[in-house]
């Protein structure tokens, strides 16, 4: 490593070159194997195998102008889907840019946040409690400090760190405070060895996706089938190889259902690319699945519904005290260097009686305590050797170690009710002198209570809007809050969460019922106060057992397990731990509400736009499947070829990747009817069916072929009409303009090539006649909506 660092960090140019040396801190894989990967996807696509075994065969027969069509058309065909490919890739890679987390380093004398891939051997991390170590090295300060390490040994016990120690990237900071000199980035620490590649925006199963892939094999084995089938039947009719050969693959073409997954993976890229926009990062694409479903959402009140501005308006001393041993025990029972908030206000407030602290040092500092939600820390005075105690937190959880008669309690409650009861946020303190030996229990028993500290914490003026859009979309909210119930009652009322005054909860409430009535509460309850990790973890767990989707807003390491299990984990604000930005499906750079509101309305938006894509897609293979079918099972003439297939294709995927992707209509609220598509799909493919067949009567095959197919691109776009109407966009014109531009083509000035011939007006009228019943489904005595 060389020279010793010094305790100011690297200095910017020292950073800059060691990063050039060294390389980023991060995993990940070569460009050459990505290159490859996606090569092989391009290679080995369904559709463009088939188009190029289609035109192998037409050589085989001879045709040699068909089979150089195929073969010219395998270009747009597999460019059309490596252009929608890039499209998502591209959203991914701006959201990867987005999503780059941030660590507090020294440099130059000065902490610092700087993107953890910008991390460098040779920097000095500062530990805060719930990070998540980015690098390899050894502590070179450190303050009753604990790691988790769970992630590389398996061990769910805190291991104790001093100073000399190593510690490794992946693990986390449970407690206490420290420095760490950086000695290995990247691919050279324990965890890079051993954890391979690492995605940040990885696409795990989700149940849409799952339901897709299962449907695309569900239909690739049945279209195989029939076309084995209808190859059977071709050959006993025709005894000709190759052109039943042809009209298999025509049908398989026809069936192969792509454009599904390459849809799903194109809206959700891009949905999450836009969310990125507005500061809210999705970590995997199937949270904006989940973004659209959630039906519930359990969020706290501080920092989320209130600002999280704390201000230090009263201290209410007790009787046997006074406001200068209130103020003194107050500061001692904040960090030394505060960060938190409230401790921050405590020392604005309190400047004046820092003095205090003069010729004291902290003994002991135990940690923040969820279940009485307290802290503690012990002090000694290096003059007398005096030790003093001091508690802070929850006024229920503090008085629990005071020494306190039952007049006493019942008086700081009636403190506590009249403040909480305007909405102030409390804070109690308790002081304890003489012997401390380093053990919890025993350092925290018999404290003398000292008093309240009263804050104030405004409520977001956006807060109500969003309360109010979130429950008008049918989004119920929760509000689980460590504060007073009558706190968290008046906020409610603030905001206008729909609440029953007699469906409250506290932690302590909960505790006492049983599981049957504790279901009950949770399912019906709307604000929740006192409330335990755990206690967050079974809600969320009954409300999904419940059918319910439910969203979970947390930023501490004790809200993990609750983001982690939760469909939708939302982390708020630069304030959440690593470990909760790790557990949560969804990251709001910014610490208010109306932001989740949005992004959740934004993923009802989403949703609904790819269900409308779904629907046309569904619509669209029925005809082109049908009268791929058909025909030869009839015995007649083939109506469509492969070149027509090829034409419909790069028909229909354009319309699907471009026409619904950003709709700003939401119809979560509506129920779709799954059967609309497949009728509308079939009457259109019945109608072209006897149009052909007819004019295969009194015209030739081309003509009828070309009116065939006329009728299936007006079908087109009454499919899409019946996605978008009645509030047709800019893109729906667009659309129907070019079907119409190609109808025209088809019509009236086809490509001999195509094996099509120009209409007459009223075999034109006829085909629009035959498309216009696509349209039946959604305005007919039916009332498909």
């Amino acid at each position: 490593m060389g020279a010793p660092i010094p305790q100011s960090g690297l200095s910017a140019t020292e950073a800059k070159r060691r990063l050039d040396a060294f390389g980023p801190n991060e995993l990940g894989a070569s460009p050459l194997r990505s290159g490859l990967e996606e090569l092989r996807k391009i290679v080995l696509d369904p559709m463009g195998l088939m188009l190029l075994g289609l035109a192998a065969l037409y050589k085989i027969l001879g045709d040699r102008s068909d089979s150089v069509i195929l073969l010219v058309a395998w270009v747009p065909v597999t460019a059309v889907d490596v252009i929608l490919e890039l499209r998502a890739s591209s959203a991914l890679k701006a959201l990867r840019a987005h999503l780059s987390p941030l660590a507090k380093v020294l440099r130059g004398g000065q902490v610092r946040e700087v993107a953890i891939r910008e991390i460098v051997p040779g920097d000095i991390l500062v530990f805060e409690e719930g990070q998540t170590l980015p690098a390899d090295g050894r502590i070179v300060e450190a303050a009753h400090l604990t790691v988790g390490e769970a992630a590389l040994t398996g061990e769910s016990v805190p291991v104790e760190k001093e100073e000399g120690r190593e510690f490794w990237s992946g693990t986390v900071i449970l407690s206490g405070r420290g420095l760490g000199l950086v000695e290995k980035t990247g691919k050279q620490t324990r965890f890079g060895h051993i954890a391979g590649l690492l995605k940040s925006t990885a696409v795990p199963s989700s149940p849409l996706k799952k339901t897709v892939d299962r449907l695309v094999k569900r239909i690739l084995i049945v279209a195989l089938a029939l076309a084995v089938v209808l190859l059977a039947i071709e050959l006993l009719r025709t005894g000709q190889i190759v052109t039943s050969l042809i009209a298999a693959l025509t049908f398989a073409m026809s069936a192969v259902p792509e454009e599904f997954p390459l849809v799903f993976t194109l809206y959700l890229s891009l949905g999450a690319w836009r969310l990125a926009k507005k500061r809210v990062l999705v970590k995997s694409l199937p949270s904006v699945e989940a973004l659209g479903s959630a039906d519930v959402l359990c969020t706290d009140k501080t920092g989320t519904l209130t600002e999280g501005r704390f201000q230090l308006t009263e201290i209410r001393p007790a009787v046997s005290g006074g406001e200068d041993t209130l103020a003194a025990a107050a500061l001692m029972a904040c960090e030394p260097r505060p960060v938190d908030s409230m401790e921050v206000a405590i020392f604005e407030r309190l400047a004046g009686s820092l003095a205090a602290l003069e010729g004291w040092s902290l003994v002991w500092d135990y940690p923040f305590e969820t279940q009485g939600k307290h802290m503690t820390h012990v002090w000694r005075d290096a003059r007398s050797g005096l030790n003093r105690t001091v508690m802070k937190g929850a006024v229920e959880g503090v008085l629990e170690h005071c020494d306190t008669s039952a007049h006493e309690r019942a008086a700081i409650q009636r403190i506590v009710e009249e403040y909480a009861a305007q909405g102030s946020r409390l804070l109690g303190v308790a002081l304890g002198e003489g012997t401390a030996n380093g053990d919890r229990a025993h350092d925290e028993r018999n404290l003398r209570w000292v008093g309240v500290l009263v804050f104030s914490d405004p409520i977001r003026g956006s807060a109500l809007r969003a309360i109010g859009q979130c429950q008008a979309a049918g989004i119920e909210i929760k509000m689980l809050t460590g504060d007073h119930p009558l706190t968290a009652h008046y906020v409610a009322d603030q905001v206008g969460i729909k609440h029953s005054h007699d469906r409250l909860f506290t932690g302590t409430d909960l505790q006492k019922m049983g599981a049957a009535e504790r279901r009950k509460a949770y399912l019906e309850g709307a604000i929740f106060s006192r409330v335990l990790p755990e206690q967050k973890y079974e809600m969320i767990r009954l409300l999904q057992e419940a059918g319910r989707v439910v969203a979970m807003v947390g930023d501490g390491i004790n809200d993990a397990p609750a983001l982690r299990l939760s469909d939708i984990g939302i982390s708020m604000g630069r304030e959440a731990t690593d470990v909760a930005r790790s557990a949560a499906h969804l990251v709001l750079l910014e610490s208010d509400f109306s932001g989740i509101v949005a992004a959740m309305l934004e993923g009802r938006r989403i949703l609904s736009n790819l269900m409308r894509s779904f629907s046309y897609l569904i619509a669209f293979h029925v005809p082109v499947v049908l009268l791929s079918l058909i025909p030869p099972f009839l015995g007649w003439i083939p109506l469509l070829m492969p070149v027509h297939i090829i034409a419909l294709e790069l028909v229909v995927h354009p319309i699907s990747a471009f026409t619904f992707e950003n709709l700003l209509d939401s119809e979560s609220k509506r129920e779709r009817n799954p059967w609309r598509p497949l009728l509308s799909g079939a009457l259109v493919s019945a109608g072209a069916l006897i149009l052909f067949r007819h004019l295969l009567e009194v015209a030739s095959p081309e003509t009828a072929r070309s009116a065939a197919l006329s009728a299936v691109l007006f079908g087109n776009i009454g499919f899409v009409a019946n996605e978008v109407l009645p509030h047709p966009n800019r893109r729906f014109w667009i659309t129907a303009a070019a079907l119409l531009a190609v109808v025209g083509i088809v019509a009236l000035k086809p490509f001999a090539a195509l094996h099509l011939a120009p209409l007459a007006l009223g075999q034109w009228v006829l085909a629009l006649l035959v498309g216009a019943t696509a349209l039946l489904p959604r305005w007919s005595f039916l009332h498909f909506r």
